[in-house]
């Protein structure tokens, strides 16, 4: 069985963020004729979707938490996220996070500078 993979960032109980790589089962989906296999993992509940363009021209990134639980899909671009036990990732594009650190210090993130497509997905 093939895997999914996303990043959570979440804060522990003295409010400090940090990294999780979280991993999800696939399971091959029948195709229609002509279309390409699709590997699927189970449902997460979200209530809506943001369609976001972040103007990261001149950024100025500073420490913030996530304002509620919610994936975060960076459809162009790097994003380098920073968490508040000193880790830090790039991550490419296309890369999936969770964002619970709603309290705490929380992290910092800085775009690829340019226009930046991002889909925010809450929880």
């Amino acid at each position: 069985m093939e895997r999914t993979h996303y990043v959570r960032i979440w804060a522990d109980e003295a409010g400090e963020s940090h990294f999780e790589d979280v991993s999800l089962e696939t399971a091959v989906s029948p195709a229609e004729p002509g279309v390409a296999e699709l590997w699927i993992s189970d449902p997460a509940d979200v209530t809506r979707a943001h369609f976001v363009t972040v103007q990261a021209f001149d950024q100025e990134p500073d420490w913030h938490c996530a304002p509620r639980r919610q994936f975060v899909v960076f459809l162009d671009g790097w994003v380098r996220i920073t968490v508040s036990d000193g880790e830090s990732r790039t991550l490419p594009a296309g890369s999936v996070v969770l964002a619970e650190d709603v309290t705490g210090r929380g992290h910092v993130t800085e775009h690829e500078p340019g226009e930046r497509r991002v889909l925010l997905l809450p929880r």
